[in-house]
């Protein structure tokens, strides 16, 4: 896994720490979550550097550390929770962004490459604009939008659970969360698809018995911050490129939605993939190589 290749070393060894959920904030509880793959180094050229979505662990990018990144090192920054990181702060967006930017400047990167899932978007546009001085490019992937977009995604997958149940006959949460991650595959529509729903059918029973339903206090440690958050309007992140890749069927984060969101940035392109949903990472063949070559890297080594 993603977790045990990356070298649990905190970036921030070599950086600075920057300066609903009662948790404190990452500041407050001096946690760490920013690791990276062992090539690292003061004075590289680029960093790729990976978010990922609530409740995601920064396995999901396992495909990036296959990329040829020339003098340069991949990172990942841990939600509180997962990937070995304590359940001892919330996520805050703009501090995470700002944590992700020190140590890019600390470690003197000229290029930096930015991807990030489902909440792990605004995250990459936070360090973004605060990167104005270096050259920039981000891959939103499913991205969270801003306010109320994180309240609607709320309040959306409340009733997808409450309909997964149904299709379940309501023989257990986990026949629950299992029906659920379904839809987060390919969307409400595809269940009377034959071969979609076979396919769903498939994948999900793959995931038996690693799907685990989230504690609450978990879940507003990842999500209390989306629900207020706002694109910020910064030259910085005008200097940016940005691509956004999104599944047409997302259940999560309305594409129609996103559209008006990737316009607003604004973004440089706007990738669709049809028939698909949310977890574009397990659904989408051509998700990392097209954020490669929206990157301009060179190919897969």
């Amino acid at each position: 896994m993603f977790a045990r290749i990356f070298h649990l070393l905190p970036v921030l060894a070599l950086a600075l720490l920057a300066g609903c959920s009662t948790l404190p904030t990452l500041h407050e509880a001096g946690a760490q979550p920013l690791v990276h793959d062992g090539k690292a180094r003061r004075g590289m050229t680029r960093a790729v550097v990976v978010v990922p979505g609530a409740l995601a662990s920064v396995g999901i990018y396992e495909p990036v550390l296959d990329w040829n990144v020339p003098d340069g090192a991949v990172m990942a920054y841990r939600f509180p929770g997962l990937d070995g990181l304590k359940l001892d702060h919330r996520l805050d967006l703009a501090e995470a962004g700002a944590l992700i930017a020190d140590a890019m400047r600390a470690l003197e990167v000229k290029e930096v490459y930015l991807i990030g899932f489902s909440t792990g978007g605004p995250v990459a546009l936070e360090a973004a604009r605060r990167l104005g001085d270096k050259q920039v490019s981000v891959a939103l992937i499913s991205s969270a939008g801003p306010f109320p977009s994180g309240i609607k995604a709320s309040i959306i997958g409340f009733f997808d659970v409450i309909e997964a149940l149904s299709r379940a006959h309501g023989k257990s949460l986990e026949e629950a969360w299992l029906e659920n991650y379904r839809t987060l595959l390919f969307g409400r529509n595809h269940f009377g698809k034959k071969r979609q729903a076979n396919l769903s059918r498939n994948l999900a029973e793959h995931q038996r018995g690693s799907l685990r339903t989230p504690t609450t206090r978990l879940t507003l440690a990842h999500t209390t911050d989306l629900m207020q958050w706002t694109l910020p309007r910064d030259s910085g992140l005008a200097k940016a490129r940005v691509g956004v890749f999104h599944g047409a069927e997302d259940s999560i984060f309305d594409l129609a939605e996103t559209r008006r969101f990737a316009a607003r940035i604004p973004a440089d392109m706007m990738a669709t993939y049809p028939g698909q949903g949310h977890l574009l990472f397990v659904t989408a063949p051509t998700l990392w190589e097209d954020v490669r070559r929206f990157f301009d890297l060179p190919p897969r080594r």
